[in-house]
């Protein structure tokens, strides 16, 4: 029983143009130093660039990109009998999964070098929609890793089935 309350979770505003809350969370993950304009700035040009490339609506393939990206497990490192013991487990909720795979394809933007945010995060977001990518990798690491050690999961086959679908 915990002794502090439990938070409430906070309602994330969607963004002014796009109208979309997964928008708004992708600009608040590329802010830095607070500096919001700059990163509203980086987004909706990365958008004007994929709906100009792609032909389509850019909130869209960005929202086929996150669910191409987000995982459907999560795998967390338990102590049992002196081993650490990776512990896969399904993920429930989609606002955690939708996280993660911001997190993971801000940070393979990140690792690319002598370009602007803005063609990083627009190549980022096409490769993810094309189901390729750095991002992808992580995912299919993990799902891999959740595979492997399914077995120490309280059902694994569950642990399998969600894998198996994903692949």
């Amino acid at each position: 029983m915990p002794r502090r309350p439990i938070q409430k979770k906070r309602a994330v505003l969607p963004d002014p143009i796009y109208n979309s809350i997964s928008v708004h969370m992708l600009v608040n993950r590329v802010m830095k130093n607070g500096k919001k304009s700059l990163a509203y700035k980086i987004v909706y040009n990365t958008f004007k660039n994929i709906g100009e490339t792609t032909q389509q609506n850019p909130v869209e393939v960005f929202e086929a990109a996150l669910e191409n990206v987000m995982p459907k497990v999560e795998v967390q490192p338990r102590r049992r009998a002196g081993s650490v013991q990776m512990v896969p487990s399904i993920l429930r909720s989609t606002e955690r999964g939708q996280a993660t795979a911001l997190r993971w394809i801000l940070e393979s933007c990140e690792k690319k070098s002598a370009k602007s945010m803005v063609s990083k995060l627009q190549t980022e977001i096409l490769d993810a929609y094309e189901k390729k990518g750095n991002a992808m990798k992580k995912k299919e690491e993990l799902h891999k890793i959740a595979a492997n050690n399914a077995m120490y999961s309280n059902r694994p086959q569950i642990i399998l089935n969600a894998v198996s679908l994903v692949s």
